[in-house]
């Protein structure tokens, strides 16, 4: 695994992270057939490569917030995300696979074929799943199953939604990091822009301070698919903010960054739709021109992602050079689907919504 952060700031490559990633640098591809479709210089960031379990932006989130659990001497994950979260399928196969129990506080989303395929892997990676009717219910059941974890005497660490806090974020400086040292060494060439899906936030944030710290000025597209309320401007700013404080507290030596890395980052709605895991036409097609090249989006994030990407290649940015990092795991679930247990009995009346 190789640390760009720590090997470009040398006061930090003694944060603890679990040994989860690799290997790095995930690399860059061009996107030909779409380049000569749009007129634009389109590229593609593999991190859907970035771990072999698992990959996606959670695994580069996870290995910080793991190994921040393993120094705390925890040996139960309890998180929290939609039915269907990458996140809480994430923090499954990786907790697993570092020795933690995981438990995941489910929320309601619409119930499409791929969330049932997550939820699945997720029992098949050996989770406990809590759900709640209602969004608004989760605060209370976290509380519940941590009062309850701890009352068994198991030592649990909380992993906030998305795996987004100013710990969590660093994996995606290290990946901006990445980045600028592969446009230095010419790899690929300096991109106009750089797209990613905004979820909780963290991924945008992380990229934008690493960008920015490497002494780029790369705008990232953040294509919204979650409600304002989840992410709004202000947060994170702030989280820029914590994250750039606490790297230069570490080691001096990484820039003070937070005024350009907010700059760096530009909010898109048009992405959204009807809203969160909601069926798209603009992402149903971004899905289909991928699956052309062998690139598989999911509907909720990276699909909307991309549509983004296309539009703005297909219009004001057309002639540009784009990227967009593809941040959902290209790993085959089927050895963690095929040994699952039944789906749960509360997952039926939304399976027959679905119907």
């Amino acid at each position: 695994m190789t640390d760009t952060l720590g090997a470009r700031f040398p006061g930090l490559a003694s944060m603890a992270r679990a040994d989860l990633l690799g290997p790095l640098p995930t690399p860059v591809e061009p996107l030909v057939r779409l380049s000569r479709m749009t007129s634009t210089e389109l590229f593609i960031k593999r991190d859907d490569r970035s771990a072999q379990h698992y990959g996606g932006n959670k695994a580069r989130k996870l290995a910080f917030l793991l190994g921040d659990a393993q120094r705390a001497g925890a040996d139960t994950l309890l998180t929290v995300g939609a039915f269907g979260s990458h996140h809480v399928l994430a923090t499954s196969v990786h907790g697993a696979r570092n020795g933690f129990a995981v438990h995941g506080v489910l929320v309601p989303q619409p119930f499409t074929p791929h969330v049932e395929r997550n939820l699945l892997a997720g029992l098949g990676a050996g989770a406990t799943h809590h759900p709640v009717r209602y969004a608004a219910l989760a605060p209370a059941e976290i509380l519940r199953v941590m009062a309850r974890l701890r009352l068994s005497r198991r030592r649990p660490y909380f992993i906030p939604h998305g795996g987004t806090s100013a710990l969590g974020a660093l994996g995606y400086v290290d990946a901006g990091l990445e980045l600028g040292a592969q446009i230095d060494a010419r790899f690929v060439p300096e991109p106009h822009a750089v797209y990613t899906a905004l979820g909780s936030g963290g991924t945008a944030v992380g990229l934008a301070v690493g960008l920015a710290a490497a002494g780029l000025r790369v705008p990232v597209i953040a294509a919204r698919v979650t409600p304002t309320l989840v992410a709004p401007r202000p947060l994170l700013d702030g989280l820029v903010e914590k994250v750039v404080h606490e790297l230069h507290s570490r080691d001096p030596r990484f820039p003070r960054v937070a005024d350009a890395a907010k700059q760096l980052i530009v909010i898109t709605d048009e992405s959204r739709g009807a809203g969160y895991g909601e069926p798209d036409e603009a992402a149903q097609r971004a899905a289909e021109l991928a699956l052309a090249d062998d690139i598989e989006l999911d509907p909720t994030y990276t699909a909307k992602a991309f549509a983004e990407m296309l539009r703005h290649a297909e219009g004001e940015r057309r002639g540009q050079r784009l990227i967009f990092v593809h941040t959902l795991s290209s790993q085959d679930l089927t050895p963690l689907t095929s040994r699952a247990p039944a789906l749960p009995r509360w997952t039926d009346r939304y399976r027959r919504e679905l119907r």
